[in-house]
């Protein structure tokens, strides 16, 4: 209908251009040449209208996404006294599922009292350890500056506006927990801008971030920022596929085509989350090689005496969602630590002590090996039922 539209404002233009100038010709071919130039003005103004049209299309799709983000201000949030969640997605036998949940993007980040010390944690990994904890490829640079601006400008502010605080007529990102200051508009890429948002993500949110894109062959991570990785380095995953990703993970070809088919329809404003539990044996966010504090620990012996107060269950509280302009597939996930000990006070440990044992009785038994339990199942079960 547009079409037909312009085309019944702009041909009467045509038709005067052409007939006066038939009138006004005295020969064929400069009838022929004012046509040509009347042509060339149509084409032109067309072309004109074409690529103003084409450049507001990301911010109709940027306002149609902001619409439909119903975003709840937390106004009389107590971050500092805000208890974690208490997370306890134990079940007597594992079976590896997808085990998706709906979210709201609201939800997307959270905060509680161990906010400061975490992001003031991860400045700190990212200045000692950057090339591991955060990384960028081409391909990802867009999408990290969506996000980014999503971010600072949008979401914190709106949803903890007692610690964002948007300054500088909307310039700046005051965050009054840390005391940082950043600027809302993503760093210039011509000098590493991207990495640069990374950062700025990376210690503004205890969230981790992963971004990823749909290739003919199929989802790509493009960038990340991880500071609390579980026993991985993240810096490994970046540009690379899902189905590589995820290739150690027992029993993964079960639900692989399931995954990849899943973020391909996922929608703008539709989240999900899951969530996904360890053990390990030491209080460690930041738990990769590249952690000299562990280098000592023997993942390998079986059955291993275990330090209990020194056990933790360590739990990710993990979302999927689809960014509208670059249509890319945030990753994010939240890290959660309880004491094992913390576990039994509250009576839950049989209950947790049946889903350690599990691990080996589910569709995927080799997760009783990938997860470790093979060192610290028989102490902790033993511990969580005396």
């Amino acid at each position: 209908m547009e079409t037909i539209r312009y085309l019944k404002q702009t041909f009467p233009f045509f038709f005067i251009i052409v007939t006066c100038t038939f009138f006004l010709c005295t020969s064929m071919l400069s009838f022929v040449l004012a046509c040509a130039a009347a042509a060339l003005l149509w084409l032109s103004y067309t072309l004109i209208r074409t690529r103003r049209a084409a450049k507001v299309e990301p911010t109709r799709a940027a306002e149609k996404h902001a619409k439909t983000q119903e975003i709840t201000p937390l106004e009389g949030l107590d971050w500092e006294n805000e208890e974690p969640k208490q997370l306890r997605p134990f079940k007597p036998t594992y079976h590896i599922t997808m085990a998706l949940r709906a979210d709201t993007p609201q939800e997307l980040i959270t905060i509680d009292r161990d906010y400061r010390s975490r992001v003031l944690l991860r400045r700190s990994l990212l200045a000692q350890h950057p090339s591991t904890v955060h990384g960028c490829t081409a391909p990802g640079a867009a999408a990290v500056r969506e996000l980014y601006t999503h971010l600072l400008t949008t979401h914190l502010p709106a949803r903890y506006p007692t610690i964002f605080q948007l300054v500088g007529s909307g310039s700046l990102l005051h965050n009054a927990a840390t005391g940082a200051t950043h600027p809302t508009t993503p760093p210039d890429d011509d000098s590493g801008g991207a990495e640069a948002a990374l950062r700025v993500l990376g210690e503004t949110v205890e969230e981790d971030l992963f971004l990823l894109r749909e290739t003919p062959r199929g989802h790509e991570s493009t960038a990340f920022v991880c500071c609390f990785p579980a026993g991985f380095d993240p810096s490994e995953k970046l540009g690379r596929l899902l189905s590589e990703i995820h290739a150690p993970v027992p029993g993964y070809d079960k639900i692989g085509a399931s995954m990849e088919r899943f973020f391909g329809k996922l929608e703008v404003g539709k989240s999900v989350k899951r969530m996904n539990w360890t053990v390990q044996t030491h209080d460690q966010l930041f738990n990769c090689k590249a952690n000299h504090d562990l280098a000592g620990q023997d993942s390998s012996t079986p059955d291993q005496n275990v330090d209990i107060s020194q056990t933790f269950v360590r739990i990710e509280l993990q979302t999927l969602t689809r960014l509208p302009q670059t249509r890319a597939i945030l990753f994010s996930f939240k890290t959660y630590m309880y004491p094992v000990q913390q576990i039994k006070s509250e009576g839950g440990g049989p209950a947790f002590a049946d889903a350690v044992e599990g691990l080996a009785t589910g569709n995927a038994p080799g997760m009783r090996t990938y997860k470790g339990s093979v060192r610290w199942g028989k102490a902790v079960c033993e511990y969580l039922r005396s």
